[in-house]
């Protein structure tokens, strides 16, 4: 059994993704693949588009074996902390041979070298980082010249492979291994066709940003009509709304099929079916709203609101009309789009600077979080039993009962977290069918699936 793993969002689950498990397997010879995935909150800021069940569903019927939970405190941070979630978690399951992740980069040599430059292992980062920032240059621009002249590249150069998202996910990923001295290995894929963030595919590929538009584009459609249907029980409505519904349905789908494995588009109809509508930003400005009105006068606890940030965002809260806005009102040469939407879920998510001051500094990640499993994945899991102190966590009601839980405060902090924001999303997600809150909290109804 050689086992490896993955990081993702599937947000979702596209052709893409399926090309890493399949090359990935066929290049290193992997048996088995464990992947590590966000939950209902995601690493740009914001929801994921389906919930996380039906995304590790999505998972392992295109070739995944175990898909296990990253902790949401981490999920929705910087790449950095991102990165450091998601590699804790993997390598706490300690029987893992490598990792891979997608890059623009296509190779681990230069991204490895940076990742030493950057941890203090190699050249005088820290030195010459000073030294630039002393110039007065930002902070993102003095961090690239301080690496390319570590790199010794010429720091006028424009290259820009320091830039890419996946170039840089993947760098934090080799940071972190190289911080834990991890055993395990890490490989890369060059990305196929189109960059993550592309609004133009390629083939049958296209990035995950741009099947979420097209998804969401239709969206508003469906909840229309939603209000339609709920009116049917007090008026009198001339149009078949049932088949208005299934043709706003059939065009989203077929917007995206291309893109998508079958089981993926099959997964987001079913839902849909159910009034399981796909969600984003916007589905939560009015809760943001009142978050920051309701704390307008202590928004600077919260994890990544400083330097002045907290009072515009107090304003546009007020002034903007809708969630783009709200984010576009606030972006800034300072502040990405990624950061503002970041700062805003931590105010909505209530993550606060004291909590992350905690989070960053654990060493391993205390239990792991199942959502989805094959046959392969009772393998993988009995692999893990063996030779790891990590608790799986199968079920979260029994989880609570262990003295794990109520001894040790990261524990719980973080378990409980994970509940909570998880409770925040379905809110929304359910929002069209209640009547499947009346069953109990998602995570625990759920619980994880042997598929």
């Amino acid at each position: 059994m050689k086992i490896g793993g993955i990081i993702a969002e599937y947000n979702p689950f596209h052709n893409g993704h399926k090309y890493q498990i399949d090359k990935y397997k066929e290049d290193e010879g992997i048996s088995h693949i464990v992947v590590a995935m966000s939950g209902n909150f995601v690493q740009r800021g914001g929801p994921a588009i389906v919930d996380k069940f039906s995304r590790a569903e999505m998972a392992i019927r295109n070739g995944a074996d175990l898909v296990i939970e990253i902790p949401a405190y981490f999920s929705t941070q910087t790449a950095e902390l991102y990165a450091r979630g998601a590699i804790l978690s993997l390598d706490s399951l300690k029987c893992l041979d490598s990792i891979c992740f997608g890059s623009e980069e296509g190779s681990t040599k230069r991204l490895k070298e940076v990742a030493k430059i950057l941890s203090g292992v190699k050249g005088n980062y820290e030195k010459d980082l000073s030294i630039f920032l002393a110039e007065k240059l930002a902070f993102p621009i003095a961090r690239e010249k301080a690496i390319k002249k570590n790199l010794s590249l010429d720091i006028t150069d424009k290259n820009d492979f320091l830039k890419l998202s996946n170039n840089i996910l993947g760098i934090e990923y080799l940071k972190e291994l190289i911080r834990l001295d991890s055993s395990m290995e890490a490989v890369t894929i060059k990305r196929v066709a189109v960059d993550h963030r592309s609004t133009v595919a390629k083939g049958d590929f296209s990035s995950a940003s741009s099947i979420r538009s097209s998804i969401i584009y239709y969206k508003d459609y469906l909840e229309l009509i939603n209000k339609k249907k709920s009116l049917t029980k007090y008026l009198s409505v001339d149009e078949d709304i049932n088949d208005n519904y299934n043709h706003i349905i059939t065009d989203m789908i077929d917007s995206v099929e291309k893109y998508l494995p079958v089981f993926s588009c099959n997964k987001i109809i079913d839902n849909i079916k159910k009034d399981l509508i796909p969600v984003d930003g916007a589905d939560f400005y009015g809760e943001i709203c009142y978050s920051i009105l309701r704390e307008e006068n202590c928004l600077d606890k919260y994890f990544e609101v400083k330097n002045g940030l907290e009072y515009s965002i107090r304003k546009q809260a007020i002034l903007s009309s809708g969630f783009e806005e709200l984010i576009s009102n606030l972006t800034s040469k300072n502040y990405s789009s990624s950061k503002i939407r970041r700062s805003i879920f931590n105010i909505l998510l209530g993550i606060k600077k004291e909590d992350m001051d905690e989070i960053k500094e654990i060493k391993s990640i205390p239990y792991i979080r199942v959502l989805a499993f094959n046959k392969k994945g009772t393998e993988i899991l009995k692999e893990i039993k063996n030779k790891s102190n990590a608790i799986l966590i199968n079920s979260p009601a029994k989880t609570r009962k262990i003295k794990e839980y109520s001894e040790n405060p990261i524990f719980k902090k973080m378990f409980d977290f994970d509940i909570l924001s998880s409770n925040i999303y379905y809110q929304n997600y359910y929002k069209n069918n209640r009547e499947l809150l009346s069953k109990g909290e998602p995570d625990f109804i759920a619980q994880c699936s042997f598929l």
